[in-house]
């Protein structure tokens, strides 16, 4: 499948391509276009005390904050995920800039992400990027849950998963724990509020 991939150029997503907090910033759409469900931030609050007090671990804490979708199809979460994506200017430019020279160069482009993949996949389609990993929305039953948090270790776990033997040429991320990821990369670039500010 990726004989033709000999090399590939690894972006984090929220604060390095995109300005925010994908979750956060898809909730408060998700609210805007359904003010009925407004409620279910109390679930949310919850959630997050739990979270913040160390009684649940952070993949059970995103699974309960995505409650702003239960009871919605998966394809009307995809509908509002696109519509959501549509006119989002916050990408951060520098590292816009970066992405399409990467591409330029012929470097396969990955994104890879903590946040729930359908919830991004859109805005990686428009930006040009095909292959995207990212946490598992799971749906059973009707019901939505998360896989695996893709952060820190995990993620150079699922990139070797799906490109075992393609080097990593460059890869960027604002955060600490992408600082493995980067350290396996030829070349690691730490970002922070959208700039570029060392080579790891």
């Amino acid at each position: 499948m990726f004989d033709n991939i000999e090399r590939i150029a690894v972006f984090d997503f929220d604060g390095t391509l995109y300005k925010k907090n994908s979750i956060l910033s898809f909730c408060y759409f998700y609210y805007c276009k359904k003010p009925l469900r407004l409620w279910r931030i109390f679930m949310q609050l919850f959630a997050w005390g739990l979270w913040k007090t160390k009684r649940i671990n952070t993949t059970i804490f995103k699974a309960r904050f995505i409650c702003f979708i239960a009871s919605d199809s998966s394809g009307e979460v995809e509908r509002m995920a696109i519509l959501f994506w549509e006119n989002r200017p916050e990408f951060n430019e520098e590292i816009l800039l970066a992405l399409k020279r990467c591409q330029s160069d012929s470097l396969c482009p990955v994104v890879i992400s903590a946040s729930p993949d359908l919830f991004i996949l859109p805005a990686c389609k428009k930006l040009g990027i095909k292959y995207v990993i990212a946490t598992k929305l799971l749906i059973q039953n009707g019901c939505y849950s998360l896989g695996k948090n893709c952060r820190g270790l995990e993620k150079i776990t699922r990139l070797k998963e799906v490109f075992p033997t393609q080097t990593v040429a460059i890869a960027y991320s604002d955060n600490n724990d992408d600082l493995p990821l980067l350290r396996s990369a030829e070349h690691g670039f730490i970002v922070k509020n959208g700039c570029i500010i060392s080579e790891i």
